[in-house]
């Protein structure tokens, strides 16, 4: 498919605009910005809507936003008073105006492996911290140090090595540089200064290719115990990078068609489609993590990203031959840990395959291991803060539980972070303050099954009928087919008692066995 508009012809397939004097050059977020309007020449795109889709959301200044609307215009052969195929519409968007012809065009199938998966990993350089030569204490270069060794346990992320990255030590930094010359996508930079008491370091991840700002952030732990505060600066840092690189990297994968994705792009475009957590967008996943380990078949992650995403499927019910499916989840993510038996998301996987199996214990190994390989692995302490919760740990739930979420505040995960959480309160008998968080997790996320059934079910144990039966009618209306079997497949607590009552109370809020 491609789209004809006056004289010129654009290629989504080739990322390509073809014009009366031949291929139109464009910088590729003008060429982003292009598509995105066509795409939608039936309405107004508005800028905010630019911002998510081309740029990922991130913090840009008005003048990038306005170059590369520019140089779209100019490729079109519009400028700022002609506007014949793109239009402002000021206060509100810009707009595509021109006629649109969508035309098929014969494809001829390419090997797949025509995309080398491996050039496109993302890729990041830690640069030395900055910091005046006259303070008495140097933590610079130390802080950039232990992250870079703390960033190379996330095993989807390349990572350069200090001896290369610290070459760049300059006020200025050259990003151009690091992307030519290092094949770095991201810089990470920062500066340290040491005033009152107070380690204050200011963080800031870069983005090679535009110098778009992803991520800053300030912190300012007490200097009572060096140590301790240059070990929560990287722990926090590590946690954000995990998220924010992947976020960004789907929204670059956004901008290409499906057909072009490489590996890596497919990897982290599935990942942001399966933490929906609706069936539409775990199938999107499913072939989007298919695609990735056929383009690379050693790309362990993409293996253990096929078996979370098949987890899903059994935990959120989206499919009912969950015998068919639980061998396959056990197999895709042995494939995982066979591949890179050091990939923390390979050994979490592996462990909730086992967990499908028999109890909460079941597989208690791989998930210490996931956080053993790095300590800074969210989604590694949540899935053991589950475990605890489920074999009557609470406290030690909890402890695994504040990790995740101190780790990964904004992480896609929180609402399922915030029931496990209220399901420790449930188990201990604080009823009150388990309601509490059920209702908390189920604000941050009112569309996911296990999150919306957990508000019930304590609602209903706290007394709170009204509120109870509030969130057991949503559930009914967001999935009419929802049973109770999947939500004690997916919790299976270990005390039998606690299994019946569960159980009794969700069938008397009207919830199908």
């Amino acid at each position: 498919m491609h789209f004809v508009f006056g004289s010129y012809e654009y290629h989504p397939d080739r990322a390509e605009l073809i014009g009366p004097q031949g291929v139109v050059r464009m910088e590729p977020k003008a060429m982003a910005v292009l598509r995105l309007l066509i795409d939608h020449y039936d309405r107004v795109v508005s800028r905010e809507e630019m911002i998510e889709v081309v740029w990922g959301g991130r913090f840009i200044s008005d003048a990038a936003v306005s170059t590369a609307l520019k140089l779209a215009r100019k490729a079109v052969g519009d400028d700022g008073v002609r506007q014949t195929f793109i239009r402002t519409l000021h206060g509100v968007g810009h707009r595509f105006v021109a006629p649109v012809q969508r035309r098929a065009v014969a494809v001829v199938a390419a090997p797949v492996m025509a995309v080398d998966p491996v050039a496109l990993r993302p890729t990041i350089a830690v640069l030395p911290f900055w910091q005046s030569p006259g303070e008495a204490v140097q933590v610079g270069d130390g802080l950039a140090d232990e992250i870079i060794s703390s960033l190379s346990r996330l095993r989807w992320l390349r990572v350069i090595a200090r001896d290369s990255s610290f070459r760049f030590r300059q006020d200025a930094v050259d990003l151009a540089g690091l992307r030519l010359v290092l094949g770095a996508g991201y810089a990470l930079t920062g500066r340290v200064e040491l005033t009152r008491g107070q380690l204050h370091v200011t963080v800031t991840l870069i983005s090679t290719e535009d110098e778009a700002v992803v991520w800053a952030d300030h912190f300012a732990p007490l200097l009572d115990d060096l140590h301790a505060a240059r070990a929560e600066i990287v722990t926090a840092v590590i946690g954000t990078l995990d998220l924010r690189i992947s976020q960004a990297e789907a929204a670059m994968a956004r901008t290409r068609p499906s057909e072009m994705l490489d590996a890596w792009g497919a990897y982290h475009l599935g990942m942001s489609h399966v933490l929906r957590f609706n069936a539409h967008d775990n199938s999107v996943a499913l072939g989007l993590f298919e695609r990735a380990t056929t383009l690379d078949p050693g790309f362990a992650t993409a293996f253990a990203a096929r078996s979370f995403a098949k987890f899903q499927e059994v935990a959120q019910a989206f499919r009912p031959d969950h015998d068919h499916i639980i061998p396959e989840i056990r197999r895709l993510a042995e494939r995982a840990v066979e591949l890179d038996p050091y990939d923390p998301f390979a050994n979490l996987v592996m462990g909730r395959a086992s967990m499908l199996s028999d109890g909460p214990d079941d597989g208690q190994f791989w998930r210490d291991r996931s956080t053993q390989l790095s300590p800074s692995f969210a989604k590694g302490h949540y899935s053991r803060g589950i475990i605890d919760v489920l074999a009557g740990r609470t406290v030690q739930a909890r402890q695994g539980l504040e990790t995740a979420m101190g780790l990964s505040p904004m992480d896609p995960l929180l609402s399922t972070m915030l029931a496990a959480r209220a399901l420790s309160h449930m188990v201990d008998g604080d009823l009150g303050l388990a309601q509490d968080q059920a209702l908390e997790a189920v604000r941050v996320n009112q569309s996911h099954y296990l999150v919306i059934m957990t508000a019930a079910l304590i609602c209903q144990m706290a007394g709170d009928a009204a509120e109870a039966a509030r969130w057991a009618g949503h559930l009914r209306r967001l999935r009419p087919e929802a049973t109770i079997a999947p939500y004690l497949r997916a919790l299976h607590f270990a005390d039998p008692a606690l299994r019946a009552r569960v159980r009794r109370v969700l069938l008397g809020l009207g919830i199908p066995g």
